[in-house]
């Protein structure tokens, strides 16, 4: 891919989130912590309130760090490539993860872990050790179960030899356990496992997530291990570990292993160039349906809206939650009701967004 083909993508890449974040309705997950939360989310949910009286007044700081996290990223992927277009296809394919897109126009955690882990990766390729421990302090304080994260450091120092990283990572991982514990384990043994696989495939694309499993395996195996792989598969093992037990919370997985797209593409690469070319096409068109399931995951989601007009039970549409409470409330309005009780705390929330409040009896 070249500099100008990647710069317009970007731009319209840009636009269509822009265009998501302002015209989706308000979340029932994103009213509860816009009205509930006490702690770094509520701060970024408030920051720009009354900006521009729609919903980017919330979601402008999500929407901020999710276009930040592309030029990071290339900037990340600039030290395992040679070639600059091939960082910018990786850039481009990381874009396009409906994980990504979605974490960038809904209210979240896991983008502004994404910028910190991908900015220490940066400082990380450049021995920055001091603004890597400032990094780490930084993740400590907004992310509660970023003792994921220290762990994965705990265990590559350790393999490195790094001294001053291992000694960090240990004291970090101590007070994220003692002070945050972001991670419960309790309940009885459920089995999950197949609904975090679920999950995984619907944040990756069900093409991507195969291929992402397949090469954290072939690194495993025989590849060189780098901080990037330690990271990913950290946390992919110990969201599975935990899914035999209980309900994983993706929040606090995905940030760690959805960075690992660019190992991704370096393994593609790798697996391409040692073959002759009459080999090699085989690859290339698996690589081709790869990314044209991305892109029409991608416009799924941009024209998510129009679906509703071919599904005659609007409820099964995965944008329903979104869309109903707000549709009530234009229903109220126009027969100026200015009060409506529901069962839902989450979507009574919705509703007190947009001026519906609860009727008191």
């Amino acid at each position: 891919m070249s500099r100008t083909a990647f710069l317009l993508f970007y731009i319209s890449y840009a636009v269509a989130l822009l265009y998501l974040s302002i015209t989706l309705p308000i979340g029932p997950n994103e009213a509860l912590v816009y009205y509930t939360d006490d702690r770094v989310l509520y701060q970024l949910t408030h920051f720009a309130t009354g900006w521009f009286n729609n919903q980017l007044d919330f979601r402008l700081p999500f929407l901020f760090f999710g276009l930040l996290n592309i030029p990071l990223f290339f900037l990340m992927s600039k030290s395992y490539f040679k070639k600059r277009e091939d960082s910018y296809l990786s850039t481009t394919i990381f874009a396009l993860l409906p994980g990504i897109i979605t974490s960038a126009i809904l209210v979240n955690i896991a983008v502004v872990v994404v910028s910190l882990v991908l900015l220490f990766l940066i400082f990380h390729e450049k021995k920055k050790i001091y603004i890597e421990v400032f990094i780490m302090v930084l993740l400590l304080l907004v992310h509660d179960a970023s003792i994921i994260f220290f762990i994965a450091l705990s265990i590559f120092s350790a393999f490195k030899r790094d001294r001053v990283l291992f000694v960090f990572s240990i004291l970090l991982s101590a007070i994220s356990l003692l002070y945050f514990n972001g991670i419960m384990v309790n309940g009885k043994p459920s089995g999950e496992f197949m609904e975090l696989f679920g999950l995984y495939m619907a944040l990756f694309s069900p093409l991507v997530f195969i291929y992402f499993f397949y090469a954290l395996y072939r690194i495993w195996l025989r590849e060189k291990k780098d901080i990037l792989w330690y990271i990913s598969f950290t946390a992919f093992v110990l969201s599975i570990l935990l899914s035999l037990r209980q309900q994983v919370d993706m929040t606090n997985f995905v940030p760690y292993v959805i960075v690992s797209v660019v190992l991704m593409i370096l393994i593609y690469l790798q697996t391409v160039q040692v073959r002759l070319p009459q080999f090699q096409k085989m690859y290339r068109f698996g690589f081709q349906i790869v990314i044209t399931s991305l892109v029409i995951s991608s416009f799924v989601i941009l024209f998510h809206k129009s679906f509703f007009y071919l599904i005659d039970d609007k409820s099964k549409h995965f944008a329903y939650p979104f869309y109903e409470p707000y549709w009530q409330v234009m229903e109220l309005k126009e027969i100026g009701q200015n009060c409506y009780t529901v069962n839902s705390k989450k979507v009574q929330y919705q509703l007190k967004y947009y001026g519906i409040e609860e009727c008191q009896e």
